[in-house]
């Protein structure tokens, strides 16, 4: 948060307070505070920039929760963009991320487009598509997910073909034999053009072409319904050899699938499938634990307690 001398906007920062920094609020301005960051240091700051301290511990419970999730790759905001504490548009901003900053996609949630406070619709409402992320101070929130893009190298986003790319990762490099620059292969999983329940519909590896000198397809499946997280692996052993892979969950017929795929030379093979546990899940609403309720003491407690006072 940008603490300033003056109330006009293009006054002077005279302190940057770091996500989670406690300060007091000594006065007003219309959406401005005044606050004391220091001993002897004031300014002012855009109210809507500060959290409540029950709003404080709901995050810190959100971050310790997402510590279950595997990064999927980093994603970025088309435009500035607020990071709230619960998927939903009016739930508090934790964070303002500016134009083209990056965080780490963790989950993807689809959640109905409520109203504040309305907990009643029904299933069929309208519903939108949230992804949870963690921000370079490790805090986790949750943005719209029409708001960002991939920040997957252009020059393998191009073949998206007008969907999203939802989770990337680099499996293996090459060498380019005219510049000898390192070429990334790429693998990433894409969301389908009508959103559903399950997180991607396709699977697509890239590998450099040193015949072609660019980027080529060597694995594409469509049609799958496939959830959240994809798991990098640096070494899978197949019957085919040993290589980089991946592994990730696919429904088929009812039932959950677990596939571990391998990258060897120009080929990815499927090495293993079978039965998957359940991937994950977190709670739409982060609420603070129940005060514990102390139970009072019995009779025989309290005297107990009270007759050795007597002698």
């Amino acid at each position: 948060m940008e603490v300033r001398a003056e109330l006009d906007p293009r006054s002077p920062v005279i302190a940057l307070a770091p996500l989670g920094a406690q300060v007091n609020i000594v006065g007003r301005r219309r959406k401005l505070v005044r606050v004391q960051v220091g001993p002897e240091q004031e300014g002012w700051a855009r109210e809507e920039e500060l959290i409540s301290y029950d709003v404080k511990r709901r995050l810190e419970i959100l971050t310790e929760r997402a510590k279950v999730f595997t990064p999927q790759g980093e994603l970025r905001a088309f435009d500035d963009l607020n990071v709230h504490l619960e998927p939903y548009r009016w739930s508090p901003t934790v964070y303002r991320m500016n134009a083209d900053e990056g965080a780490e996609l963790l989950h993807r949630k689809r959640v109905v487009r409520r109203e504040e406070g309305d907990f009643t619709m029904p299933p069929d409402s309208p519903r939108e598509d949230w992804y949870l992320v963690r921000l370079p101070t490790g805090v986790a929130g949750w943005v719209l997910a029409s708001r960002t893009y991939s920040a997957i190298p252009i020059e393998v986003a191009q073949y998206a073909e007008g969907r999203r790319i939802l989770a990337y990762f680099g499996l293996s490099p090459v060498t380019d034999d005219l510049t000898g620059e390192s070429k990334q292969t790429w693998l990433w999983v894409q969301s389908p053009r009508e959103r559903r329940e399950y997180d991607f519909d396709r699977i697509r590896v890239f590998r450099w072409s040193n015949h072609r000198d660019a980027y080529q397809t060597i694995r594409l499946e469509r049609g799958v319904e496939g959830y959240l997280p994809v798991i990098q692996l640096p070494q899978v052993e197949s019957e085919k050899g040993t290589g980089p892979g991946f592994r990730l969950t696919v429904g088929r017929e009812g039932r959950l699938e677990e596939r571990t795929y391998v990258l060897l030379g120009q080929r990815v093979y499927l090495a293993k499938e079978g039965p998957a546990e359940a991937p994950p899940r977190i709670e739409e609403r982060v609420a603070l634990p129940e005060p514990m309720q102390v139970k009072p003491p019995s009779l025989s407690e309290r005297l107990l307690t009270w007759l050795p006072s007597l002698f």
